[in-house]
C-alpha cells in the first residue's frame, strides 16, 4: 500500500497536486524524435501559449523547410493528419481540426529537452 494521501494534497504542505495532464518521458521522445515534430512543438511554443492557425503553423514548418507549393502541400497533410494528432494523444498540445487551430501545452519535461536540444545543435 502507497503513503501517498488520497486526498488532493500532498500531505506535507497540504497544497493541492497539479492536476493537468503530464507528459510520460516516452511520450517526450517519441513527440521530440521527429525533425518536423520538433520544428511544430518550438513553433507552438514561441507563440506564447495563444491558439495558432494550422495554415500559419504550416507556413512557418515549410519555411524551415524548401519552401515550394508542393512542400507547403505535403506538410500540411503531414501535419493536420500525421503530427498533430499524435502530439494531441501524447499531451504536447490541444489540437481542433474542425477549427483548425492548435494550442501548445507546456511540459517542464518538454521544455527541458528542448533546451538540450537547442544548445548541442549550436
Amino acid at each position: 500500500m502507497s503513503d501517498v494521501p488520497l486526498d488532493s494534497t500532498d500531505g506535507r504542505s497540504g497544497t493541492d497536486f497539479d492536476t493537468t495532464p503530464s507528459v510520460t518521458p516516452d511520450d517526450a521522445f517519441a513527440a521530440l524524435a521527429d525533425p518536423r515534430r520538433r520544428t511544430v512543438v518550438t513553433a507552438l511554443r514561441e507563440h506564447s501559449g495563444d491558439t495558432m492557425a494550422i495554415e500559419t503553423l504550416v507556413d512557418h514548418v515549410t519555411s524551415q523547410e524548401a519552401p515550394s507549393a508542393a512542400t507547403r502541400r505535403h506538410v500540411r497533410t503531414s501535419i493536420a493528419d500525421v503530427e498533430l494528432p499524435k502530439l494531441d494523444d501524447w499531451g504536447l498540445v490541444e489540437y481542433d481540426s474542425a477549427r483548425s487551430t492548435v494550442r501548445y501545452i507546456a511540459s517542464p519535461l518538454v521544455e527541458g529537452l528542448l533546451a538540450h536540444v537547442a544548445e548541442n545543435d549550436r
